[in-house]
C-alpha cells in the first residue's frame, strides 16, 4: 500500500462489505422491533455467545483498540497489567452484577435506583446525571475512534470523516434499536479479535519472525518488558510506581460490573445463566484480543520505524528535532489529515508498515466495529435515559409514553450530531475520555449499585449525596488536572503524585457511601427484600 497517493481500492471493498452487513442487519431487525421492550432490551432474547460477543465490543471500546496501543507507544511500557486488570474483572461481574440484575430485569439503567431505594422519580435524576455526561464522554470517542480509522480507509480529512461516522453510525441504531445494536455488535467482535489477532501475527512475521521482532523491540525501547515497579533508572515513574497499577486496575476492574453500556447488556439475555455465561464468552474474547493488542503497541514504534512509507520523509526531520522517528511519521500524518490526537493514529501506523493491502481491510474493518458497536452501545443507553427516563416517567410526555421508539430514535439523532460537533476537536486521548468516563460513573453511583445489590444498608440518602458530590469533584478535577498541568493524570493539587483519571475519587465514593448509609434511615423492608435479598438468593 502507498500511503497518501490515494484510496486503495482493495481497503474500500472491505470496508463497503463491512457497512453492507451492519446496514442490512439494521434493516432486518427492524421488522423485530415492535414493542418499547424490543427497542430498549432486544426481547430479552439474546443467547450466551451472542450476548458476550455484543458485551466485548461494546466494552472493549476505541479506548481499547486505539488506546491501549497508543500507551504502550507513548510510554515505552508495555501496560500488560492495566490490559490484565480488565480481563480479571469480568468474571468477578457474573457475581456481582449480573445475576442479580438479570434476575430483577428493569428496561433501562436508572429503574434500578429508583426501585431498590424508594424514589421513582429522584432516582432517575440522581443516576441519570452521571451516565448522561459518561455517555457523552463514550460517545464522543467512539466517533473520534469512527472517524480515525475512515481517515485510514478513504484518505479524507479528519473532519469530513467524524460527519461520515455519524452518519453510518445513524442509519444502523436508528433502525433497529437494541437488536440491531446486539447483532451487529456480535459481528463487529469477531471482525474486531480477528483483526487485532491478524495484525499481531503480521507484525510479527514482517520482523522476521518472534524473535526478531522480540530483539528489535528491546532495542527501540529497552525498558518496554520491564515490570511496572522497576526502580532504578526508570524514564516513566508513571508507569512504574505501583499507585499507577491500582488505579487502572481498578478503574476499569471494578468498570465492568457498574458501567450503564455494560450493565444494560445484561438485562437482554435470556435469563440469570445464560447472563452469567456471556461473561466467559467475553473474557475469552477480550482476553484473544488484548494479548494481540499488547503485542501491536509493543512493536508499533520499531515497525513504523523500519517500514512505514513516509520513514524516509521523516527521517531528517527527526535527527534534525531530537524526536523519535516514529512521533514525527505521526506528527506528518496529523498535518496531511488534521487528526486531533494523532498519536492515536499508532495503531493505524503500524499496520501500514506491514504494507498488506488485505490487512490493511481487515483492520479498518476491525477499527470500525470496535468503534461503532461502542457508540451504539452508548446511544442505547443515552436514547432510553433522556427519553424513556426523563421525558416519560419523569416529566409525564404523552408523546415519549405513546411514541417511546419514534422519541428514542429522535434523541439519538440529536445526541449524535452535539457529540459529532465535540469530537471535531476532542479534549483528550481516547483512553483519557474513556478513564474519565469510567471514574465519573464509578465513584458517583457505582456504590449505590452495588452495594445496593449486596448491602441491606445501603440507603437513599447515601445514593443521593454520593452523587451529588463526586459528580462534580471527578468532573472538575479532572479538568483542573488537564488544564493546569497537561495531563489528566496528575493529581490536582500536585503534579508530583500521578493518580490515573483521578482514580481516587473511586475509594472516597464508596468510603462516603457506606458512611453515609451508616447513619441515614435505608429504605422500606420492602424494597431491601425484593431488590437486595432475593436478587443474590439462589432459585
Amino acid at each position: 500500500m502507498q500511503y497518501g497517493v490515494g484510496v486503495d481500492p482493495v481497503v474500500i471493498i472491505g470496508a463497503i462489505l463491512y457497512f453492507v452487513i451492519i446496514i442490512l442487519v439494521g434493516i432486518y431487525t427492524k421488522k423485530l422491533t415492535v414493542s418499547a421492550a424490543d427497542y430498549y432490551v432486544a426481547g430479552r432474547s439474546v443467547g450466551a455467545f451472542t450476548n458476550g460477543a455484543a458485551l466485548t465490543s461494546t466494552y472493549l471500546s476505541p479506548a481499547s483498540f486505539l488506546g491501549m496501543p497508543c500507551f504502550i507507544f507513548i510510554l515505552g511500557y508495555p501496560f500488560w497489567w492495566a490490559m490484565v486488570s480488565i480481563i480479571a474483572g469480568m468474571p468477578l461481574a457474573a457475581l456481582m452484577t449480573a445475576g442479580p440484575l438479570r434476575k430483577y430485569a428493569p428496561v433501562s439503567f436508572t429503574d434500578y435506583y429508583c426501585d431498590r431505594y424508594d424514589m421513582p422519580k429522584a432516582g432517575r435524576i440522581v443516576a441519570g446525571i452521571p451516565t448522561l455526561v459518561a455517555g457523552i464522554l463514550y460517545v464522543i470517542l467512539s466517533l473520534v475512534g469512527t472517524a480515525i480509522f475512515m481517515v485510514a480507509l478513504l484518505h479524507v480529512p479528519y473532519k469530513l470523516s467524524v460527519l461520515l461516522a455519524a452518519i453510518i453510525v445513524l442509519l444502523y441504531t436508528v433502525l433497529g434499536g437494541m437488536y440491531a445494536t446486539t447483532w451487529n455488535a456480535a459481528f463487529q467482535c469477531i471482525l474486531m479479535v480477528l483483526a487485532a489477532f491478524i495484525l499481531a501475527i503480521a507484525m510479527i512475521a514482517k520482523m522476521g519472525g518472534w524473535s526478531t521482532y522480540w530483539h528489535t523491540i528491546l532495542a527501540t525501547s529497552p525498558k518496554i518488558f520491564n515490570v511496572p515497579s522497576d526502580p532504578a533508572g526508570v524514564q516513566h515513574p508513571f508507569m512504574a510506581m505501583w499507585l499507577g497499577v491500582i488505579g487502572f486496575y481498578f478503574t476499569w476492574h471494578y468498570g465492568f460490573s457498574a458501567m450503564p453500556y455494560t450493565v444494560v447488556r445484561f438485562f437482554t439475555a435470556m435469563d440469570v445463566k445464560t447472563a452469567r455465561r456471556s461473561i466467559l464468552w467475553t473474557t475469552i474474547l477480550g482476553g484473544i484480543l488484548y494479548a494481540s493488542l499488547c503485542i501491536i503497541g509493543s512493536g508499533a514504534r520499531a515497525i513504523m520505524e523500519k517500514f512505514h512509507p513516509l520513514a524516509a520523509k521523516a527521517a531528517p526531520i527527526a535527527a534534525a528535532k531530537g524526536k523519535p522517528l516514529a512521533i514525527i511519521i505521526l506528527v506528518l500524518i496529523k498535518k496531511t489529515f488534521g487528526i486531533g490526537k494523532v498519536t492515536d493514529y499508532a495503531i493505524i501506523a503500524a499496520a501500514e508498515s506491514v504494507g498488506s493491502s488485505v490487512l490493511m481491510a481487515i483492520i479498518v474493518a476491525g477499527g470500525l466495529s470496535i468503534a461503532m458497536s461502542t457508540v451504539a452501545g452508548w446511544i442505547m443507553v443515552l436514547n432510553s435515559l433522556i427519553s424513556r427516563d426523563w421525558m416519560g416517567k419523569l416529566f409525564g410526555s404523552t408523546f415519549a409514553e405513546e411514541k417511546p421508539v419514534l422519541s428514542a430514535r429522535i434523541w439519538t439523532v440529536i445526541i449524535l450530531v452535539v457529540c459529532g460537533l465535540i469530537a471535531l476537536n476532542p479534549p483528550a486521548l481516547v483512553l483519557d475520555l474513556s478513564g474519565w468516563a469510567f471514574v465519573v460513573i464509578l465513584a458517583s453511583i457505582g456504590p449505590s449499585m452495588v452495594l445496593g445489590i449486596w448491602w441491606k444498608r445501603a440507603t437513599k440518602a447515601a445514593t443521593i449525596w454520593t452523587a451529588l458530590l463526586m459528580t462534580p469533584a471527578t468532573l472538575i478535577t479532572w479538568l483542573y488536572a488537564k488544564m493546569h498541568f497537561g495531563k489528566p493524570h496528575f493529581f490536582f493539587l500536585s503534579k508530583k503524585i500521578i493518580t490515573p483519571h483521578q482514580f481516587y475519587w473511586i475509594f472516597i465514593g464508596l468510603i462516603l457511601f457506606i458512611l453515609i448509609s451508616l447513619m441515614t434511615k435505608p429504605p422500606s423492608e420492602e424494597a431491601i427484600q425484593k431488590y437486595c435479598v432475593e436478587l443474590h438468593e439462589e432459585e
